[in-house]
């Protein structure tokens, strides 16, 4: 298991295509997809493009600008593409990988898609908030901006951790997910306070469940990938150690 491990090195190693771009990091969202791409690449790009989804869906939220759904509808069948590519990718490793390191990574692309949807299940809720007119408290809104705020950190962590398996960086990506978790929560109490205070229009108390229960099934999809590189990056360490002491 560990010479198929380190023998197969793509999540980690940053591609000469990508590496060319590495001064450019926040722009590998305008890369579209390819089918010259690597599973590595695809998971990049994916992530990249979660990262300007959750900017551009805080803007949204933020200002209101419809010119924001098209975009975010772009980035949502792009990230579909690139989830088809990396799957294939990886279904075509699988015998190099080994079964269980197949099984584990093979689920990545998947993940990363997920949260591509629940970007848009916001997009649609707060659409649908604009369109009837349904008016946020600013501190509803101060809440989302937090909330959006920690979840493109996390992203851009997730991202730099496939590009250079970086343990602590990882281990950031778990604290922004914790932290998370409090935001979502603490917002989701206030909801319901300003609700039976009668502060707030039953419409709008739906309209901020749905789009925070989005931010949790986000959390919970980059909590799963955390485990799981957390595993690949302790493996390849032991690996990497095994290899020296045998030197």
């Amino acid at each position: 298991m560990q010479k198929k491990l380190n023998s197969w090195n793509s999540l980690y190693a940053f591609s000469p295509k990508l590496n060319r771009e590495i001064n450019g990091l926040e722009y590998l969202y305008k890369r579209p997809a390819s089918e010259c791409d690597t599973p590595a690449e695809n998971l990049v790009l994916m992530a990249s493009k979660l990262i300007h989804m959750s900017k551009m869906l805080s803007m949204y939220i933020t200002c209101e600008d419809t010119t924001v759904i098209d975009v975010c509808q772009r980035l949502a069948k792009e990230i579909h593409l690139h989830e088809e590519l990396a799957t294939a990718g990886l279904y075509d490793l699988a015998t190099d990988m080994g079964k269980d390191l197949f099984k584990m990574v093979v689920r990545f692309p998947s993940r990363m898609e997920r949260i591509s949807l629940n970007f848009n299940s916001i997009l649609s809720s707060w659409h649908v908030k604009t369109a009837e007119g349904i008016p946020v408290s600013d501190k509803a809104q101060e809440e989302l901006s937090g909330i959006f705020e920690v979840v493109t950190d996390m992203l851009e962590s997730l991202r730099d951790v496939l590009i250079m398996s970086d343990k602590f960086m990882l281990e950031h990506m778990k604290a922004q997910g914790q932290k998370l978790t409090k935001l979502v929560e603490d917002a989701r109490h206030a909801n319901w306070d300003r609700l039976e205070a009668r502060i707030c229009r039953p419409q709008r108390a739906s309209v901020f469940v749905e789009v925070l229960d989005s931010f949790k099934n986000i959390n919970e999809y980059v909590s799963r990938m955390y485990e799981s590189l957390l595993y690949l990056i302790l493996e390849s360490e032991g690996a990497t150690r095994a290899e020296n002491s045998d030197r």
